[in-house]
């Protein structure tokens, strides 16, 4: 009877220790918000918006050279080696026929703050979910003291009216961002 009840006590703290490695049910848009904003994400070739008076001021900073209109409906801005160091990944596009908005590719490791989960969904798997999100990118940089919005993809295209889809995973770490879906 002793061996049954030590056997029985050890399975019970396996059940429980098991039990605390699981993901939680009570995923909710909390847990979405803090593990997107828990560490940096890698962003690879995402692309993020201005506003004009953040373009004025990397104009003036030098993280770009003054814009320059290739035709009517499309501008520019050569980007810098500083503006490289801020992780700016290719010409400042200020205006083009498919955006109404300035943006430029970032590439690198980001903190982000999110400023709305618009859904979440399951993923594949028991321990992978979806959320659709508002997140603005922060940059370290005076120009930039507010996060620049991260634009998500509608119809295979960058759109700044859309959400970001983000890949959550959990392990035995607890959740963390495992990429972005496009």
């Amino acid at each position: 009877m002793l061996i049954s009840r030590a056997a029985l006590a050890a399975s019970w703290c396996i059940a429980v220790v098991l039990t605390g490695c699981k993901p939680s049910s009570d995923f909710n848009e909390d847990v979405a918000k803090n593990t997107i904003e828990s560490a940096p994400v890698k962003l690879e070739g995402e692309q993020v918006t201005f506003t004009d008076q953040q373009i004025q001021c990397g104009t003036r900073g030098e993280y770009w050279d003054t814009p320059v209109s290739l035709s009517p409906d499309h501008s520019t801005a050569h980007l810098t080696d500083k503006g490289r160091n801020l992780k700016f990944n290719d010409d400042v596009i200020i205006q083009d026929s498919t955006s109404h908005v300035p943006y430029v590719q970032v590439r690198g490791d980001f903190p982000l703050q999110v400023d709305s989960i618009t859904s979440i969904k399951d993923g594949e798997d028991k321990t992978t979910k979806l959320a659709e999100a508002k997140v603005g990118v922060k940059i370290d940089d005076a120009c930039f003291q507010s996060p620049l919005p991260l634009m998500g993809v509608k119809h295979g295209n960058f759109s700044s009216d859309s959400p970001v889809v983000f890949r959550l995973h959990f392990d035995e770490s607890g959740w963390h961002v495992s990429g972005i879906v496009h």
